[in-house]
């Protein structure tokens, strides 16, 4: 068979349903190959983007690795952004793109590049095959090497000839991989200190939710304990967000003082599944010589990598987390279950005061206009069924809906990850692709919305009926957010250049039409609500353009931030 006929079949193996690309000249013996079979579908984008996004999310929410062929050098340099998203991130995809044939490499043909050396950067392992005999066990070496815990994208470049050449290739059945153990003399160190603790945090992140049953873990692992849950990234559900101990996400890129003392407070602090810490900006420590770190981590690389645990425990997330439970519940005395109960009302109560203070204010609020985030999210938690799957890419509007609705079960939902603009749009259809009997209902920024926008057009030509929410708030929000905290030691007033669209605003509900899909303009709650629920009851996409305020506390930004220079005092 031909090493295109070899790679489609490998793909059947790997039980691979779709395949998310935009093709070019180099790609065609592989459309070609797929022609031939009724079990994959080619899912067109119309921007490179479009296809890694919807990739990343289907990937994310099957638990398996995704498949995607993109063109020659300039399409795999259009897909890199949301690629450096799913490498953060750690999703399990394979990235493919064809390349000029071997024999004339050296003569600089078309479109020619080491995409090798390119997107080594960005994976976890990256190759090319050179001969059609080795595309089905490389291709299998690759599924694997993505499935593989710390998961992750990979890459294989595919010369024209390893394509169309042929050869006697055996296609063989995909591997299984098992679950690593903890270390058990490590898990009763760890066990010891949490026992003698007195004032413990857990910090998690999104490597929970990829290892299957851990959410729930986490979940008993923190009410043996009585500590307060954080979560340092919250991409998935990583324990259910209605759990009494769990305080909600830490925004890490501007790590803001609070949180350092409300680490500082802590006299152990055992992390799980979270790098430790990612920054855009720096900071002084984060972790202080008088909190005893327990890092618990998949990936091992992670342990260790910038602040040193007094136990570091490597191993599959889940399986770790029952091991330390069962040890911690062994070694606790009546005495130590009476500290902890008291110690768990307490923390409830300040998530349950914090709450109410919440439900004020947005009550409070109501007939504000433009909506302010916490009463537009508040809306869209009423609006949203059971079963509905939220696809988070809110950017500054992000903390608002985490905070407004409840995501308890694995597959509820999925945020963007690792700082790129545009998962979002493709994001939804990938979602549900995966989950096509559960509705999809994204939550964008204006701003990214537009990176990927072409995917208005691969949701009605392939029918994968999603509801888009955009907070329209006409600017870059984040970045007025940041740029406060920039100028925290001074007293000028932004012009905010380039960080506004109201000279041109953004309609959204245009541009639906101008793809033949329903759009609607709200600016209240009521209205919010209303067009929710008839989007759902249409089972079509459509978009709901939503009028948000895109003010932003200017005083509050800058005093935070610049309480860095004495955040000694907030202990």
């Amino acid at each position: 068979m031909t090493g295109g006929e070899a790679l489609v079949r490998t793909l059947q193996a790997e039980g691979v349903r779709y395949v998310f690309g935009n093709p070019g000249t180099t790609e065609i013996p592989l459309m070609d190959a797929l022609e031939n079979v009724e079990d994959i579908q080619y899912v067109t984008a119309l921007f490179e983007g479009v296809a890694v996004g919807m990739a990343d999310a289907y990937a994310r929410s099957t638990g398996k690795p995704s498949f995607v062929n993109l063109h020659i050098s300039v399409g795999i340099a259009n897909g890199l952004s949301l690629i450096y998203n799913a490498w953060r991130g750690g999703t399990p995809m394979v990235i493919t793109a064809g390349q000029a044939d071997t024999k004339i490499h050296l003569h600089n043909p078309t479109l020619y590049s080491n995409m090798v050396n390119v997107m080594r950067e960005y994976t976890k392992w990256a190759g090319e095959v050179t001969h059609p005999g080795d595309v089905a066990p490389i291709m299998r070496r690759a599924f694997n090497i993505a499935a593989t815990p710390p998961t992750g994208p990979v890459f294989v470049s595919l010369p024209w000839n390893a394509l169309v050449g042929e050869d006697h290739i055996a296609v063989n059945s995909p591997l299984e991989v098992s679950r690593g153990r903890p270390d058990s003399d490590l898990v009763g160190q760890a066990a010891t200190i949490l026992k003698n603790s007195s004032k413990p945090i857990i910090l998690i992140g999104d490597r929970v939710a990829q290892s299957i049953g851990a959410p729930d873990a986490i979940g008993k692992f923190a009410s043996l304990l009585g500590a307060p849950v954080y979560a340092l990234s919250y991409s998935e559900v990583n324990i259910p967000s209605s759990h009494p101990l769990y305080m909600g996400s830490v925004y890490t890129s501007w790590l803001s003082p609070r949180y350092k003392a409300l680490i500082d407070k802590a006299d152990v602090a055992i992390a799980i599944g979270a790098d430790l810490v990612t920054q855009m900006m720096p900071t002084p420590p984060v972790f202080s010589e008088s909190t005893s770190l327990v890092h618990v981590d998949a990936h091992a690389s992670e342990i260790g990598k910038t602040y040193t645990p007094k136990v570091g425990i490597s191993g599959d997330i889940r399986v770790a987390v029952d091991e330390l439970t069962n040890r911690l519940q062994g070694i606790l005395q009546d005495q130590d279950r009476d500290v902890i109960r008291k110690r768990s009302e307490a923390i409830n109560a300040e998530k349950l005061d914090s709450k109410s203070n919440l439900a004020r204010k947005v009550s409070s609020s109501q007939s504000k206009r433009p909506m302010s985030p916490d009463v537009m999210m508040s809306a869209l938690a009423k609006a949203l069924p059971n079963n509905a799957i939220v696809c988070n890419d809110a950017i500054s509007n992000s903390g608002a809906l985490l905070t407004a609705i409840e995501t308890d079960n694995p597959g509820d939902l999925f945020s963007t990850r690792g700082g790129s603009l545009g998962w979002g749009m493709p994001g939804a259809l990938g979602l549900k692709l995966a989950s096509p009997d559960r509705p999809v209902v994204a939550v964008v920024g204006d701003g990214s919305a537009m990176y990927t926008i072409q995917s208005l057009w691969t949701s009605v030509v392939f029918e994968i009926p999603v509801v888009y929410i955009i907070c329209n708030n006409k600017s870059y929000r984040i970045l007025k957010q940041a740029m406060e905290r920039y100028l925290a030691h001074s007293e000028k007033k932004s012009q905010y250049i380039g960080l506004d669209f109201d000279k041109k605003p953004l309609d959204f509900v245009k541009m639906a039409q101008a793809f033949d899909m329903k759009g609607v303009r709200v600016e209240s709650p009521d209205e919010l609500i209303a067009a929710v629920k008839t989007a759902l009851e249409s089972k079509q996409t459509e978009i709901i353009d939503v009028v948000v305020d895109g003010a932003i506390d200017v005083q509050s930004l800058r005093s935070d931030w610049r309480s860095w220079e004495d955040y000694d005092l907030l202990r």
